[in-house]
């Protein structure tokens, strides 16, 4: 049977349409922002929560439209996006430079929200936002960067969310949690960084008790469940291929940062579309096969990115680290409403026909086929790329590794189809 190679574009599949919630968008989002805050440890930051949170209550108090409030929610937990590097995140660098002249100076800091911005408006619904974020760190008295901006040439979000990122910075930095004194800090740049409008309302909701909703965990939790609820707009995720363009944007993300070849997911999400669909599987199931794919290492990104670009030997404790990447993976999709079955076949992609994988040791057909697909897309295209712990394999070489292992890692009736049908 004669289809396409395994390097050319991604088998075309007619977009029907998908039922998520209505918060669909909200939701993912949210725990995006939350899992590449993780530190090393793998505790949570809530930082783009907490800025979320408080920039939501400003617009509120502002009276701002309801179309404008869903991009102030989006731009606030995406405002950092940019901020995401190999070995942290951005929160740990402004914490440690928090002065304007010192971000300046540091380039990483200087460019990040340059970064976030060219991240988001690659995605077509994001490009309002993309602008927001892009502007995030622009002081109301023209001293920001990038593009020093003053006043009311700085997007009215934006100089909400400045006001909001401040105030978690602050907090972090001189571990202040009383509101008096955390306004008599804030106060001393009030003049700089802050429209005088936004940050009096920011008092005046302070005084009022609005850091009490960011207390505890449960508290932000709370909130962010709350605040998601009034998102319920399809804009953003107006159809399967605005879906389909956003988890290839979050697949280059996750590659970016822990994958020493660009678009290893893209690869993977290939190989294993075409592998459903020379098996003859429904357009669903493939559509599904495709996004879990694209997503499946998605839980690397979540706390200690280094090592998966480490050069030197692991550590038993960080081999177990990476062995758990399908349970993060999963974690984080699975909380997601409308995902739990791509959740699921991301949870099992590093299972083995005989029993031998991971994390459950599931075997055969108890093994979902989705991540019995993936299983083999992966396998081929970590031999046959560059990796830090070997060079890559020739396609002969890597064939007859899959045919090695058929029926032990692999499942043979899928090895049968790969080899046969797609080489």
């Amino acid at each position: 049977m004669t289809t396409t190679h395994p390097q050319s574009r991604l088998t075309h599949l007619p977009m029907q349409d998908v039922a998520f919630p209505a918060t669909f968008a909200a939701d993912f989002i949210s725990e995006l922002a939350k899992a590449v805050e993780k530190d090393k440890e793998g505790h949570d930051s809530y930082h783009s929560w907490k800025v979320c949170i408080i920039a939501c209550k400003i617009g509120e108090a502002l009276k701002l439209e309801k179309s404008r409030m869903k991009e102030l929610f989006f731009a606030s937990l995406l405002h950092d996006i940019g901020g995401v590097m190999i070995s942290g995140h951005i929160i740990e660098s402004l914490v440690q430079v928090p002065d304007i002249f010192g971000q300046k100076n540091d380039f990483f800091v200087f460019a990040h929200s340059h970064r976030g911005e060219t991240i988001l408006r690659s995605f077509p619904t994001f490009r309002k936002i993309s602008e927001i974020v892009g502007a995030h760190h622009e002081f109301f008295d023209g001293s920001g960067f990038p593009n020093g901006l003053k006043g009311e040439k700085i997007p009215l979000l934006s100089r909400i969310i400045r006001v909001a990122d401040s105030i978690d910075i602050f907090s972090r930095l001189h571990k202040i949690d009383d509101t008096g004194e955390l306004i008599l800090f804030l106060n001393m740049v009030s003049g700089e960084e802050f429209d005088p409008v936004i940050y009096n309302t920011f008092v005046k909701l302070a005084e009022n008790g609005l850091l009490n909703l960011i207390n505890t965990e449960d508290d932000i939790k709370n909130e962010m469940s709350s605040l998601k609820k009034q998102m319920d707009d399809r804009y953003y995720f107006s159809s399967t291929d605005t879906v389909n363009r956003f988890f290839k944007m979050v697949a280059m993300l996750t590659d970016n940062l822990t994958s020493p070849q660009d678009n290893h997911s893209m690869r993977v999400a290939e190989l294993s579309v075409q592998i459903a669909y020379l098996m003859g599987l429904d357009e669903e199931e493939i559509l599904a096969i495709r996004w879990a794919a694209f997503l499946h290492d998605i839980g690397k990104i979540s706390g200690d990115r280094s090592i998966y670009l480490k050069k030197e030997k692991l550590s038993e404790e960080e081999w177990l680290s990476i062995r758990m990447h399908p349970q993060r993976s999963y974690d984080i999709i699975n909380s997601i409403s409308g995902m739990d079955k791509i959740a699921y076949y991301i949870l099992h992609h590093h299972e083995n026909f005989d029993g031998s994988g991971y994390p459950e040791s599931l075997s055969t057909k108890m093994i979902p086929a989705g991540s019995r697909i993936m299983r083999v897309a992966d396998a081929f295209d970590a031999m046959t790329t560059n990796r830090i712990y070997h060079r890559k394999k020739d396609w002969q070489r890597a064939l007859s590794e899959l045919k090695k292992f058929s029926g032990t890692q692999f499942d043979p009736d899928i090895v049968d189809v790969f080899i046969n049908d797609i080489t």
